[in-house]
């Protein structure tokens, strides 16, 4: 592994209200906003919050695999989606989402853990390039 990659591992929380949760971190425990998407009724759908490092992804349980608040993923940073994938499928290890480039830039696959929790793997590769009427705070 290169000694100068330090990979990041960012939790993805489903709650019943982004904008209420987002508004505790950064009022009640000093995090700070990084950014959000707005959804179709005003209300965040998803926002990241960051502090001294440590960032947090919230996101309201909309997704097409029925994540549900409460619910959690994981995201691990690694340095080559495609060489890793190649690598857990030659492992013989199911794959959930095969690798894709996201409009926010990151390549990412997932897998589901014994536990039932996903695990997505994932690195910047592009700009971001929102798709028409997705609003950005």
């Amino acid at each position: 592994m290169n000694a100068k990659f330090t990979p990041a591992v960012i939790p993805l929380r489903y709650v019943p209200s982004v904008d209420a949760v987002r508004q505790y971190y950064i009022d009640s425990l000093g995090f700070e906003h990084m950014m959000g998407v707005v959804g179709k009724d005003g209300q965040l759908d998803f926002s990241i919050v960051t502090r001294t490092g440590a960032m947090l992804m919230l996101a309201r349980p909309q997704t097409p695999d029925g994540a549900t608040a409460g619910a959690l993923e994981i995201y691990v940073e690694v340095t080559d989606v495609d060489a890793y994938h190649a690598e857990l499928a030659g492992r013989g290890v199911a794959i959930a989402n095969a690798p894709e480039t996201q409009w926010w830039g990151d390549r990412n696959f997932s897998v589901v853990d014994p536990a039932g929790h996903k695990i997505w793997f994932w690195k910047t590769v592009a700009e971001v390039q929102p798709p028409p009427g997705v609003t950005l705070i």
